[in-house]
């Protein structure tokens, strides 16, 4: 709000020259995923660069930056000498009644790799023994720096004496293998708000708990935060008169090297107390593990200490889920308020930070403003959302000149990282200046930047005229300005689990959940040819919601630092920020198109066509499992509501970008025949191979032959009207039957006919509306002519038991609604709908009600159905009772299971006297598809026999 007009020439902020000078040195740092060999180089530059800097905060940052690569170096080597072939963790986690058997076999597969390792690393493992003095070193002159005056922690001896150790241990001739092992990003300093004055403030608490100074203590770090904090903590209690302490860092949830658990033995048995210290702790699982290791080893509960600080997002329950362990086992916290970013971002703290960016102006104060506080506190409301969620402020500042004339901003303050784990922001917002909000300065990890518009009124979203030019220009500019040498999570050996392998987890389920690992390998070395030619620093947050509409122009909110670290998927790809977009805006095929076209013209990325489909299953995907994450957690029912809501999006984002994918007639509808052939969807038609349903081109052969020979493909399913409007689209069919019988839709009229009457209309309304108050129950709203309810067990969905239902409807007063009851999910229907009702009332619109009809299902709903049929249908997969109507001579069940089933019956039904007008093309080999979705679709429909086959193909797929 201006409140007198100003020289525009003033700069109305931004960090001074020397502070655009010194983050202008760290350019490298917007790819955070370091090599070892990058390490070193990135630390003997920052030993360099010291006397350059000027004294205050550039030397501040330069310690906590020598820090960050020390502990850096020495988590990285762990992790290399740690690093093993099998983890079969994951199947300890879903099967538990196997964690017992997991253990022995998990080291037998890994024991050739062990001893091979005991003899080849013996030399480097000595090498990291001597790399811990330099992070005691450098954690020594931290702990000073917090006791004493800063330039009296760093004396001149100090600094050689680490100059010295550093020199001689980089440059020491450790092999390639080891050199090419990339970091692993701290989450504490990259992706939420911790500072080392943090761990100070755990390690004094918990000495202040212990009483006076103790001799022997082992500090025992879950990597990769505890690289960071364990030696901090042992360095902080060496200064406060604690003799004998030892630290050491382990991951406890792939398994221990040998020099590991030599050590972890050795603390066991010294008899000193343990303390075991990490970050937030998101389900206590690590902190579990560590402490079952140490009772394994006979450390008695009380001898354990556990320290960490507690987020909003942590669950309310103990932290250890064991019960003797919660009980005997001591708990240092430290609560989110008492946070070193927590206490900057308070007005006195702030307003020093504030004035600091804002050098030009002669009076620099803050003010209070009603809308500020109302955005606040939506701000520390979403705080508890999750682990991601970061802290931040806004302030309403008075800029004065010397001459009087005065400005009103309002400066967001946002932490952003710790020390060069943090600078990425302050580049990215100074490099897309003209995309995002004005860059004030970076300080302590807090960004400093002018909120885009008017704090009193909601201005988010884009324009839907102009919507594809911003989406495609705000891309194209990221990859012009924040452009990467290299894709780090690609090749990387012992990187952590990024977008790669979670692409690769998505394809893989094409060969099932078992044999589908066996295929890692292959997979991933055919996705090479889909690594992008232009990485770049990508957005990942591409909602409406994130920008914001200024007189300049469309502004992204956030912006900065979503796309490495912690949750994050390590992806390099402008095709996710791209694939996001198209997601999140809803855009239409038509759009989507656009939106391509004018990236690549704006860009010089031609290949972005050949890639986006896998970017968009993998934003399917990561959506869904997201969701359901936070289903979870749900507070309350319209929480529930909204991440139920944002599943079901995700699914059919899935669902349609699979279909457009393998389907040649997109948009393509077809006139209705007076021949029909019925065909249920689930288990017939689409399979759920990727986690999601899809065809595949054995169907989609089916429905060549049956269109060639005049016959009308006639949807008759249980999902919503809103799925069979989709199909019908996307594969050129006239119509269908949704809801089980509940409503047809006449796709090549452009009508929608309801098979039920008014007054169930209205009792079902008001069901869904009411069903919903019932615990934990959300509705799919795709349904508008029935109500499909279901409660959310994990990442799955459970059907409300039947008596339950039913006892709902009679307590209501619904009674012209029944119960389809299933596994996964409840229907409630008008009494009398079905699915033969339906196909008896479709033959009557169309006029063909003494033609002879073909159905084909797998499921008891399509008992009916199959029954009124001429020729009725079922492939091998069908359900019992679907065979014992095949026994009364009124179905033929195939063969073949699923879609080869369906071509089958499709093919026998042409046999049997439909006359042909045309050809109908055959499935293709997938020895001639030269599209990976697509062969992977072939892929899917193998026999048994034919999969295990192919992996012993470790090349092929």
């Amino acid at each position: 709000m201006r409140e007198t007009l100003v020289d525009a020439s003033r700069p109305a902020g931004r960090t001074g020259p020397a502070g655009r000078e010194f983050y202008a040195r760290y350019d490298w740092c917007l790819n955070p995923a370091l090599s070892l060999r990058d390490l070193f180089l990135r630390l003997r530059e920052e030993l360099d660069r010291w006397d350059d800097l000027a004294a205050g905060w550039q030397r501040d940052e330069s310690r906590i930056n020598l820090y960050l690569f020390v502990c850096a170096i020495a988590c990285t080597v762990d992790d290399y000498l740690a690093w093993r072939p099998w983890n079969l963790a994951a199947i300890a986690g879903r099967v538990p009644r196997a964690r017992a058997l997991v253990r022995p076999a998990q080291a037998l597969l890994n024991a050739p790799w062990s001893v091979r390792s005991l003899m080849a690393d013996r030399g480097i493992a000595r090498w990291r023994q001597r790399w811990g003095r330099c992070v005691d070193h450098v954690c020594d002159m931290l702990v000073r720096q917090e006791t004493a005056r800063a330039e009296e922690t760093w004396a001149p001896h100090q600094r050689g004496e680490l100059r010295a150790m550093v020199e001689a241990l980089t440059w020491a001739p450790l092999p390639d293998r080891v050199l090419q092992h990339r970091m692993r990003l701290p989450e504490a300093y990259r992706c939420q708000d911790l500072t080392h004055h943090d761990v100070f403030a755990l390690a004094r608490r918990f000495a202040e708990r212990r009483g006076a100074p103790e001799r022997g203590l082992a500090i025992i770090g879950p990597r990769t935060a505890g690289a960071y904090l364990a030696p901090l903590v042992k360095a902080y209690l060496g200064a406060h008169g604690w003799r004998g302490v030892s630290w050491m860092t382990i991951r406890p949830k792939t398994g221990l090297s040998w020099w590991e658990r030599r050590d972890l033995r050795r603390a066991a048995h010294g008899g000193a107390p343990l303390l075991l210290v990490d970050d937030y702790p998101s389900t206590g699982t690590t902190f579990g593990l560590m402490v079952g290791l140490l009772r394994q080893l006979g450390v008695p509960l009380e001898r354990i200490t556990v320290a960490a600080p507690r987020h909003p997002a942590e669950p309310d329950e103990p932290l250890l889920k064991d019960a003797a362990a919660a009980r005997a086992v001591a708990v240092v916290r430290l609560e989110p308020g008492e946070l070193y970013k927590a206490r900057l971002l308070e007005p006195a703290a702030a307003g020093s930070l504030i004035r600091a960016c804002y050098p030009a102006w002669e009076d620099v104060r803050i003010q209070e403003h009603a809308a500020v506080d109302a955005v606040n506190a939506h701000l520390w409301a979403d705080y508890p959302d999750g682990f991601q969620v970061r802290l931040k402020r806004l302030f309403a500042v008075r800029l004065g000149a010397a001459n009087g004339e005065s400005v009103t901003r309002h400066v967001l303050l946002k932490s952003v990282g710790w020390g060069w784990l943090g600078y990425h922001a302050y580049i990215i917002g100074t490099r897309m200046g003209d995309c995002v909000p004005e860059t004030v300065g970076l300080r302590d990890g807090l960004l400093l930047t002018e909120w885009a518009g008017d704090p009193g009124r909601l201005q988010a979203g884009l324009p839907g005229s102009d919507r594809v030019r911003v989406l495609a220009s705000y891309v194209a500019r990221r990859v012009q300005r924040l452009r990467l040498t290299e894709d780090p999570g690609f090749t990387s050996p012992g990187y952590r689990w990024n977008g790669w392998d979670e692409m690769v987890s998505i394809l893989r389920g094409a060969y099932g959940r078992r044999l589908g690992r066996l295929k890692h390998r292959a997979l991933r070395e055919r996705l090479r040819r889909y690594v992008t030619p232009v990485p770049a620093v990508v957005d990942g947050r591409m909602q409406p919601d994130e920008w914001i509409e200024t007189p300049a122009g469309a502004r992204k909110a956030d912006f900065e630092h979503h796309n490495f670290g912690g949750g994050e998927k390590d992806i390099v790809d402008p095709a996710w920020d791209l694939a996001s977009a198209i997601f999140e805006f809803g855009l239409t095929a038509q759009d989507e198109r656009d939106l391509l076209h004018a990236y690549a013209r704006a860009s010089g990325d031609r290949t972005i066509v050949d890639r986006i489909l896998l970017y968009e299953l993998l934003c399917g995907a990561h959506n869904m499992h997201y969701a359901t994450d936070r289903l979870a957690r749900a507070r309350g029912r319209q929480d529930r509501a909204h991440w139920n809501r944002r599943y079901l999006r995700a699914r059919d984002f899935s669902l349609d970008r699979m279909g457009r994918s393998l389907c040649e007639s997109v948009g393509r509808t077809t006139r209705w025949s007076t021949r029909l052939f019925f065909l249920d969807l689930d288990g017939v038609f689409d399979c759920d191979r990727l986690g999601f349903f899809h065809t595949t081109p054995s169907a989609l052969a089916a429905l060549d032959l049956l269109r060639a020979h005049e016959i009308s493909v006639v949807l008759n399913t249980g999902r919503s009207v809103d799925h069979v409007r989709d199909y019908c689209m996307i594969y050129g069919l006239p119509g269908g039957i949704a809801e089980y019988g509940s409503v047809f839709v006449d796709a090549a009229g452009g009508a929608e006919r309801p098979l039920i009457d008014p007054e169930a209309a209205g009792q079902l309304a008001r069901c869904r509306e009411a069903i919903t108050e019932m615990p934990g129950v959300c509705v799919d709203g795709g349904y508008r002519f029935s109500v499909r309810a279901y409660r959310w067990r994990g990442s799955s969905t459970v059907g409300l038991d039947a008596d339950e239902a039913q006892a709902f409807l009679v307590r209501s007063g619904y009674d012209r609604l029944t119960v389809i009851a299933k596994p996964e999910d409840t229907y409630i229907v008008q009494k009398g709908i079905s699915k033969g009702a339906a196909l008896r009332a479709v033959k009557e619109v169309l006029g063909v009600a003494r033609e002879p009809v073909a159905a084909i299902g797998d499921s008891e709903q399509d008992l009916d159905m199959l029954d009124q049929a001429d020729w009725s249908y079922a492939p091998a997969n069908c359900a019992r009772a679907v065979r014992e109507l095949a026994r009364r001579g009124r179905c033929r069940v195939m063969r073949q299971p699923l879609q080869r089933g369906l071509l089958a019956a499709a093919r026998d039904m042409i046999a049997w006297g439909a006359a042909p007008n045309g050809g109908a093309r055959d499935p293709r080999s997938e020895d001639d598809a030269d599209d990976l979705v697509r062969t992977l679709a072939w892929v899917s429909e193998r026999s048994p026999l034919r999969q295990f086959l192919a992996i012993l193909d470790r090349r092929g797929l």
